[in-house]
């Protein structure tokens, strides 16, 4: 018999383990709307800082690099012996960005409850801003067989001990964040960490939870918990009699990391002056499952960096990025997460995919779309055994996320041609490889400017988020005492946050420095002593560079385009380059006559037309009822019973499909909000049998139904009875559906916009022509449409 597992003796006991998890007993989240709402139960869209999005760009622009081999200057150190794919630092423009998490971290955790202070003084647009009633403190939740709720997390004790094991227990099948992250990264990322005894804050939940401010649901009055909690814990230590030298070092342990570079010497291994993973975990529930006796007032869980605003003033020396310090310990806290008291290891461990590894939400911030309970980073943070409390148990990450991770076992495919690959799970690696990515046609993107201002080319830096283009050139200035660069310009740069500089280099392009001069014969401006063009050129306008002190020798010049991260506009211009050494005319460039001794990344020469190509692929994995992707079959819910009374806290369970499920990537776009662009985003799975479900009574079955049987299989699908408003509609069990063909299926439907996938016509069939061992050991065909 063929072996379908290969995994590292050391790991084979947590994998074995997981397999056939025994979590604790307890339950799962709260209430929900009506039961088509793709909402239940999500949590509100998740708040970002500038570093926070800068990490993410980079991340998925470094993995664009990668995944095409199309960048000769990043960094891809080999992967661990048998496992495909980019592991290391990679560099993006002038920064670095970590794609492979392979590490031990520590996280620092505080159990926090409310006190007795209301605000009821702070007004926002004429009312009460936090208002509220007092607390609450932890072990006040309702018990759930009260209110006839079969899905809500309880316990009698919400203790230290339960938080130390459902973070670090390591103890084979144990239901922790410890054992989750073991089994998603197979054995390459492991966690340690400590959790205090309950501290409590001085403000009652509404004072930190309150939803009224301009930004609506994720207000900033949250940080105050930040601040206020290590106040709390701090000042308790003391009081306890340690010593501020002995607090200072127990922190200073978990300060090991530098996740964004803030030095830019792509090293991360470093201590940066803040805790590197701070959690709060809050008394009462969440309100993501509507905030218990708090309602409005609760918490949302969610991860963010404190105080961001204040970066430049506020921080550790050398490193000010905002945040709040823990006492005069000289450690500060920035990044962190919230949940609440009964949230379970599903919402702990979506909202530490964003704390711990960087990971975006893959759900929509409006309206629904296919991920759903696919993915940890969509709603398979709220999964369960069978009868279990939802959101107990947290489901596998996604093929794409393990990818961004490093943590991908995966083959490579071409559209369109033939080739054959034997999937093992995706849960973890194995013999035989997770996923199959198939390379696509690049998404090719047309932007109109202008016609050139002389022929029929000109220089174009290209459009984007997250941009840092040169166009550069040698210039010999020997035997002159003055000396200038002056070109035909035209740009649209977004004001006073994307920039044009011009540089020189003396050591052959080791280090640059810029170099000012004029528009139209203005000086150029300067932002924190660099001069950079910004917004929007009235037309053609002459740009010219002093090259006075550099005059004499021979130097690298060079024109540079760097955008931030959202809100790119067209970019620049350049034509009719002319370089002048004293009188002599060193290059009159028309830029009519190819490169002409230009070297060019990112920038291109073009018409009146810009064109920028985006890489797509599809990836191709194995979904299968193992480790914690036995929650697939078990966990996913419906609130059948919204209005019926006595019944509207209780879900029904059903079972989602086991097998290849096939998801396009494409890096064109920076989410996965389908109401916004129906039908396309970043990372969405393609359902197979996508045609539109409906109940009994006409309505679409929400988008957590729709998706249950997206998978290909050579098996019929199971008999699915759902119910609306308590009125039952069964699904017939459908058969099976082996081939996924882009040129002649159909995976999205105008009646149902926010899912389905308008997927390439790249001619490419995928199909699954064997299925072993219960689907562990699958073989898909890779070929052309017929």
């Amino acid at each position: 018999m063929r072996r379908t597992t290969a995994i590292a003796a050391g790991l084979a006991a947590t994998l074995l383990g997981a397999m056939a998890l025994v979590g604790p007993a307890s339950a799962a989240p709260p209430p929900s709307p009506a039961p088509d709402s793709a909402l239940e139960g999500q949590s509100a869209p998740e708040p970002v800082s500038p570093l926070q999005t800068q990490q993410q760009t980079l991340r998925r622009k470094a993995m664009e690099q990668v995944t095409s081999a199309q960048d000769a200057r990043a960094v891809a150190p080999a992967a661990p012996a048998g496992i495909s794919g980019a592991a290391g630092t990679v560099r993006v423009g002038q920064d670095y960005v970590e794609v492979a998490q392979q590490r031990t971290d520590k996280i620092f955790v505080v159990l926090a409850e409310f006190g007795d202070q209301v605000d009821n003084t702070t007004m926002y647009k004429g009312q009460v801003q936090y208002g509220g009633t007092p607390g609450p403190v932890h072990n006040t939740i309702v018990d759930p067989a009260t209110t006839n709720d079969n899905h809500t997390i309880w316990r009698p004790d919400f203790d230290r001990a339960y938080y130390q094991d459902l973070y670090f227990n390591r103890t084979k099948g144990a239901n922790s964040l410890r054992n989750y992250l073991q089994v998603q990264s197979s054995g390459r990322y492991d966690i340690t960490g400590y959790v205090s005894d309950w501290v409590k804050l001085p403000y009652n939940e509404a004072r930190y939870g309150s939803d009224l401010c301009d930004g609506g649901r994720q207000c900033p009055n949250s940080w105050d918990m930040v601040r206020d909690s290590l106040a709390a814990w701090y000042n308790g230590e003391l009081a306890r009699g340690r010593t501020p030298a002995d607090i200072k070092a127990q922190l200073a342990e978990y300060d090991q990391r530098d996740p964004y570079d803030y030095d830019h010497d792509g090293n991360f291994n470093e201590p940066d002056g803040y805790i590197d993973n701070y959690e709060v975990v809050h008394a009462g529930v969440d309100q993501t499952w509507g905030g218990g006796a708090q309602g409005a007032g609760a918490l949302w869980a969610h991860r963010w960096f404190a105080y961001w605003p204040a970066r430049g003033s506020a921080g550790p020396a050398g490193n000010k990025q905002g945040g709040t310090p823990v006492g005069d310990s000289g450690i500060w806290v920035g990044d962190y997460l919230t949940a609440g008291e009964n949230s379970g290891l599903g919402l702990v461990a979506h909202e530490n995919g964003h704390l711990l590894l960087g990971l975006p939400d893959l759900y929509a911030s409006t309206g629904g779309n296919g991920v759903t309970f696919w993915s940890l980073m969509s709603d398979a943070s709220y999964l369960s055994r069978e009868n279990g409390a939802t959101g107990e148990y947290p489901g596998d990450l996604d093929a794409w996320s393990k990818l961004q991770l490093g943590w991908l076992s995966y083959d490579t495919a071409q559209a369109g041609t033939e080739s054959t690959h034997v999937l093992g799970v995706s849960s973890y690696n194995t013999a035989d490889k997770q996923a199959v990515l198939v390379n696509l046609p690049r998404r090719e993107v047309s932007t109109p400017l202008v016609a050139p201002f002389q022929g029929a080319s000109q220089w174009w830096s290209g459009k984007g988020d997250y941009l840092d283009e040169t166009l550069t050139r040698s210039l010999d200035l020997t035997g002159a005492g003055t000396a200038s660069v002056s070109a035909k310009s035209r740009y649209w740069i977004e004001q006073d946050y994307d920039y044009l500089y011009g540089e020189v280099s003396t050591d052959n392009g080791a280090t640059w420095k810029g170099v000012g001069g004029t528009v139209d014969g203005a000086p150029i401006p300067a932002v924190n002593g660099r001069p950079g063009l910004t917004g929007t050129s009235a037309g053609w306008v002459d740009v010219t560079y002093n090259l006075d002190a550099y005059a004499g020798g021979t130097v690298l010049f060079r024109v540079r385009y760097v955008t931030d991260t959202n809100t790119s506009e067209n970019g620049f211009l350049l034509d009719t380059v002319t370089v002048r050494a004293g009188d002599r005319v060193v290059l009159s460039d028309d830029v009519e006559t190819g490169d002409n001794g230009w070297t060019a990344r990112g920038f291109t020469r073009i018409g009146d037309t810009g064109v920028k190509s985006y890489p797509r692929s599809y990836l191709v994995e194995n979904r299968r009822y193992v480790a914690y992707g036995q929650f697939l079959q078990t966990g996913p819910y419906n609130f059948g019973w919204a209005g019926v009374a006595g019944r509207t806290e209780q879900v029904e369970r059903y079972p989602y499909q086991d097998g290849v499920l096939v998801w396009l990537w494409d890096p064109y776009f920076s989410d996965n909000t389908t109401r916004e662009h129906p039908g396309s985003g970043m990372i969405l799975p393609v359902d197979v049998r996508a045609a539109p479900m409906r109940f009994a009574s006409g309505n679409l079955v929400n988008p957590r139904g729709q998706v249950f049987d997206a998978t290909l299989g050579l098996k019929y699908t199971d008999a699915v009875t759902l119910h609306r408003a308590g009125v039952a509609t069964t699904f017939r069990r459908q058969a099976p559906v082996a081939a996924f063909d882009d040129h002649t299926g159909t995976y999205w439907y105008a009646d149902n916009p926010d899912l389905g996938v308008k997927v390439p016509d790249s001619h490419t069939r995928i199909e699954v022509v064997r299925e072993h061992a219960q689907g562990r050991e699958t073989t898909v065909r890779v070929g052309r449409s017929s």
